[in-house]
């Protein structure tokens, strides 16, 4: 699955209101430094091809350039106990920031519910908006696109930089073509560490 994360330095007021609409918030990105990072332990359990599950695989996030129309993130992940460069991304300040890259084009996005919570990073409690959304995303092979049908739960904290994304969590079925059987999926990311600069020490 296709991630990114973006810094947030905003008031909690702010940042939850801009939650809610669905987003990780519009205007999150501005105060992005160069050099913040996140860190986090990302699991997936692949119900229909087990084979594919993930356990306990750690992922980086860093925010690598600052423009005045955008940031750049680049992202990490240990592969066969390298670190190895997987996708970065663009995200561009005048457009919403959705922090799960998979439904970020094409889907449907639904708040269902948007309610204060707090979850423990490194012994320390943050307190996060919690929001469920419902995706819908039908498969089109036309497009590129598959098929994305489910819930996204994000906790997002304004303390918290690169995007203020605490934990992810998204339980969907992923369909490759019209024809396909979808593969019943949950994933979940969970924040370990955060920073600015020397992420790799």
């Amino acid at each position: 699955m296709a991630w990114n994360c973006c810094s947030a330095r905003r008031s909690p007021t702010r940042s939850c209101t801009a939650a809610a609409r669905g987003q990780a918030g519009a205007n999150l990105l501005t105060k992005a430094q160069e050099g913040d990072w996140a860190q986090y332990v990302f699991n997936s359990q692949n119900e229909t091809t087990p084979m594919l599950s993930v356990k306990d695989q750690q992922r980086w996030c860093v925010v690598s350039v600052v423009q005045e129309t955008g940031v750049r993130i680049d992202e990490y992940l240990m592969m066969a106990g390298s670190r190895t460069a997987g996708l970065g991304k663009t995200a561009d300040f005048s457009k919403p920031y959705e922090p799960v890259g998979d439904i970020a084009l094409g889907a449907k996005v639904e708040v269902l519910s948007s309610t204060p919570d707090s979850v423990t990073v490194k012994g320390k409690p943050y307190a996060c908006a919690k929001i469920v959304r419902k995706v819908s995303r039908t498969a089109d092979m036309t497009k590129g696109q598959t098929g994305w049908n489910g819930t996204s739960t994000i906790w997002i904290s304004p303390d918290i930089p690169v995007g203020g994304v605490v934990k992810i969590e998204n339980r969907y079925e992923l369909q490759f073509s019209e024809e396909s059987k979808p593969d019943k999926i949950v994933e979940t990311w969970l924040l370990t560490d955060f920073g600015l600069k020397n992420w790799k020490d």
